[in-house]
């Protein structure tokens, strides 16, 4: 069975992405507050170092607040659009962490659910220079699905993997979750927040689809 051919779903997901560690990365600005990257950055920059120093200040905004937007931007560029996914999420819970994103993908069902889960559960396996070591993860929403995590190798250097990956007969949905980290230690600070990220998923009808 191939999925280089699979197309995105009919229908939506909704997460429950928590404020305190979780930024949300438009694919697009239209229909959202924002008017550009540079508004939406800076907005949720202002926020984290908001919470670590109190009121913002002209010396904050300059030293803090304009760098990490910077950051943001840069970091949006590289992703949105170049990955397959249809929702992003960076995670950065406070100013002395650098943004890690988790992509999710939707995916309109194709082959059987254990061929949906194997591709999409080792996805990006090929560069991986360990055996992947792989458990059933359960959820509320979404069923049993498949968590596998490994390390490997691109040209950054070597990178530390998560993937998750479930099959929703009901709404036709195979749901599709990874995070990739250059950092060991940033790996293992995001994998208990993503598990929380990926239980808080779940499928909805194509009305709610939205930015």
């Amino acid at each position: 069975m191939s999925f280089d051919q699979r197309k995105s779903t009919d229908n939506w997901a909704e997460v429950g992405w928590d404020r305190e560690v979780w930024i949300p990365v438009p694919l697009s600005f239209q229909g959202t507050k924002w008017p550009d990257a540079a508004e939406w950055a800076t907005d949720w920059a202002g926020e984290r170092v908001m919470r670590a120093h109190g009121e913002l200040t002209k010396k904050l905004m300059k030293k803090e607040v304009v760098p990490r937007a910077q950051a943001l931007v840069r970091g949006r560029a590289e992703i949105a659009g170049n990955v397959a996914a249809h929702k992003i999420y960076f995670h950065c819970p406070d100013t002395t962490k650098t943004p890690v994103a988790t992509f999710i993908g939707l995916w309109k069902c194709q082959g059987t659910r254990e061929e949906a889960l194997q591709f999409y559960g080792y996805y990006g396996t090929k560069s991986a220079t360990i055996q992947p070591e792989a458990e059933w993860f359960k959820t509320e929403a979404l069923g049993t699905g498949i968590k596998a995590h490994w390390t490997g190798v691109t040209g950054p250097g070597q990178y530390w993997q998560a993937d998750y990956a479930f099959r929703d007969d009901e709404f036709d949905t195979d749901v599709q979750v990874f995070m990739m980290a250059w950092d060991q230690q940033r790996f293992a600070e995001v994998v208990p927040d993503l598990d929380n990220l990926v239980r808080s998923i779940r499928c909805v009808p194509s009305s709610s689809k939205s930015n």
